[in-house]
């Protein structure tokens, strides 16, 4: 008899695949419809209706977060907690080879490292083999070897020869990667086939969560697996494959269809997440991409056409202004700071809504990464300017000398530092009076980086803000080692460009002042509000969240605004000319939209200043499918707030013979107008300012 219990509350569709008992399966669950809950309920329904032993059944995650939520629901539906197998794919991986990797030749008291110690490792073969780091750093082998191991890529070059070095050496230590708990279990199974009997004959029933995100070595795996007993369980959404990047394919889901083609396939369409109003728009952008599974998601819930709001914008500190706005018209109408976030495609966007949101005092955290100033990237640049402006600064010598790697170990870096201090010295003076204590290598990167930034001074007063960034990044190579190593999810190359546009808003706003000055009031200006953002968090972390789309897939969220929906922005523009990439683009978007249960914003700008420049942008193909028209005039849809953003703007129509005042330059007469920007003399010093239009820092009295 069947177990009421566990069918209570799911729907036919779920019931169909829960039920289902010999043979594979192939279950196309869209966002929100309750993957985890019928995966869940599979296993307690094979366990108390079918009698099927736990022993013999495996639950494959893809984090330990799933893992845990899994075991605890399981534990509440059955009653008992179970030796049931609930793991990620590497913890169930690091098992298997704890019995069996003598039969490969390691010890079974191996040693799993990380990235760090990888990276270690790869660092002592440059110096034993005497490889040059500037034609390929350690950290580019690394990732290349990374990308074969998970089937990305060939490697080429000197590669192969470092990536030889490299698993010799940890198999000489006993060591195991990450990558490699994958692919030694791939081929413990394929060397070794009574260890994959072992293993089959044990495993009846498995079942994986999140398909879609698997690899070619996992799939390979999961597979071989269930090859015997047929009883393969795969429960994903191929509309939510956005992890391409780091080696998953979205092409396992439709390779399992022909590898099992007596499979069983259900479609769970109904949605518990959001209404209908915001589904509809999610359903017409997702049914533009060619290659899945047919799906349209639907509500119980059917929701109000004030539920979406699309929001046209001037720039984007307009953007920002409107949504730091929106959120306190929200909150005051109910919503908790924490029932919203700000979701963008990449990293540099998150900027201009800190820095926002933080004049605004609205509490936010960054979810899933830094705040923008406290990355790496961009304390390195911090550092390079306040090195050029003041050579004294021990801090701003010891974060850059090695940025990118000269070779300068800590000893010498200590013993520099020690004589400028002892004798009252800059940096550079105390290079000199050591140089004949140095070896001849370390002499000359010493005294190369010296030059580099003496030039440096004089080159930052010939030229503005901007154009001396990129002169610095390119003379001292720091960009292209950035390009070299940067990762997808990382984003460092876009962090360190996206810098530029803070300098052209320095630049426009201290205009009159010497360079040293713009440097020191600007980064202040900026260092200071961040850090104070960054006390407030610790109070409380509770706030708006503002984070990239990869970051929150599987969360959820009462209101979401999707910001930068903009051509080259969302989409990006590598994905332009490749119909794969822009399909990956798509499903990005697909995974923003619907994370919203109650209401979603729809944002752009019509002009944008990012990595240093202003660019004019059309609206994102993504935000115009979505609303389901080709119409790419700027149009605003009505805000809620219309009345009082009206009033609020038209504060800041300046015209000529307005007066006005500055938060640095204090009270002034506007002179002259344009739609960007305005010119303003100023009383204080009777100079003239062009200055950017709408922003902030400028007000009409």
């Amino acid at each position: 008899m069947v177990n009421e219990n566990i069918l209570a509350g799911l729907n036919p569709q779920q019931i169909e695949a829960v039920t289902h008992k010999d043979g594979p399966i192939m279950v196309f669950a869209g966002a929100g419809t309750g993957k985890t809950k019928t995966l869940t309920s599979r296993v307690a329904y094979l366990i108390k209706n079918e009698g099927i032993n736990p022993w013999n059944i495996l639950a494959i995650t893809f984090t330990k977060k799933a893992t845990k939520e899994m075991k605890d629901r399981l534990e509440k539906m059955l009653g008992f907690s179970s030796n049931l197998n609930i793991d990620t794919i590497h913890a169930m991986c690091a098992k298997i080879l704890r019995r069996h990797i003598d039969r490969l030749g390691y010890s079974r008291s191996f040693i799993i490292i990380d990235e760090d110690e990888s990276l270690k490792i790869i660092n002592q073969i440059y110096k034993d083999k005497n490889i040059d780091r500037k034609r390929l750093t350690p950290k580019t082998s690394l990732n290349m070897i990374g990308a074969f191991k998970n089937n990305q890529s060939e490697l080429i070059g000197q590669v192969k020869d470092i990536y030889d070095w490299y698993q010799e050496e940890l198999q000489f230590q006993n060591l195991v990667d990450f990558d490699d708990l994958l692919i030694l279990t791939e081929k413990l199974f394929v060397e070794h086939p009574d260890v994959l009997k072992y293993y089959q004959d044990r495993f009846h029933y498995i079942l994986v969560d999140e398909f879609q995100d698997t690899n070619v070595v996992q799939y390979n795996i999961i597979k071989m697996l269930a090859s015997d007993s047929r009883n393969l369980f795969v429960v994903g959404d191929d509309d939510q494959s956005i992890y391409r990047f780091r080696g998953a394919t979205v092409e396992n889901m439709f390779q399992f269809e022909k590898d099992f083609p007596e499979r069983k396939k259900v479609v769970l369409e109904q949605n518990y997440r959001s209404s209908n109003t915001i589904l509809k728009g999610a359903n017409r952008l997702i049914n533009n991409n060619q290659k899945r599974q047919t799906k349209e998601l639907y509500s119980s819930i059917e929701g109000q056409v004030s539920d979406v709001v699309y929001v046209d914008n001037y720039n984007q500190d307009e953007e920002a202004r409107y949504v730091a706005g929106e959120i306190k018209r929200l909150v005051k109408s109910g919503y908790q700071y924490e029932d919203i976030a700000v979701l963008y495609r990449t990293n540099v966007i998150s900027r201009i809504f800190e820095l926002c949101f933080i004049e605004e005092r609205i509490p936010y955290h960054l979810y899933g990464g830094f705040s923008y100033l406290k990355r790496k990237e961009i304390k390195d640049i911090i550092s390079y300017f306040g090195f050029i402006i003041d050579p004294t600064s021990v801090y701003h010598f010891s974060r850059i000398i090695n940025q990118p790697s000269r070779g300068i170990g800590e000893k010498t870096v200590n013993k520099i530092v020690e004589h400028a201090k002892k004798n009252f010295i800059n940096i550079f003076d105390a290079i000199v009076d050591l140089q004949d204590t140095f070896p001849q290598g370390k002499k000359e990167e010493l005294f190369n980086f010296k030059s580099m930034i003496e030039d440096f001074q004089v080159k930052i007063e010939e030229m503005t803000l901007p154009e001396f960034f990129d002169y610095m990044l390119e003379t001292s190579g720091y960009l292209a080692v950035l390009i070299s190593e940067d990762q997808a999810e990382v984003n460092r190359v876009e962090n360190v460009k996206e810098f530029k546009s803070i300098l052209v808003q320095i630049d426009e706003e201290y205009d009159g002042y010497s360079q040293t000055e713009k440097i020191k009031f600007g980064f202040d200006e900026l260092i200071l509000s961040d850090t104070n953002q960054v006390d407030e968090d610790k109070k409380n972390q509770k706030g708006v969240v503002l984070s990239t789309v990869h970051s929150v897939k599987g969360l959820e969220f009462k209101v979401v605004f999707v910001v930068a929906l903009e051509e080259g922005i969302f989409p990006n523009h590598l994905s332009s000319t490749e119909p794969e990439e822009l399909e990956e683009e798509r499903r990005v978007a697909y995974v923003a939209f619907t994370r919203a249960k109650e209401k979603i914003y729809l944002s752009c700008a019509y002009r944008r200043l990012i990595y240093g420049r202003y660019l004019n942008n059309k609206k994102s193909r993504f935000f115009l499918e979505y609303i389901g028209t080709i119409d790419e005039t700027p149009k605003v849809t009505e805000r809620p707030d219309e009345k009082e953003e009206t009033e609020a703007t038209d504060n800041q129509q300046l015209k000529i013979g307005d007066q006005v005042v500055h938060k640095n330059f204090g009270d002034g007469i506007v002179i002259a107008t344009d739609p960007m920007f305005v010119q303003v003399i100023f009383l204080s010093d009777k100079k003239s300012r062009k200055l950017l239009a709408g922003h902030p820092a400028l007000r009409k009295k």
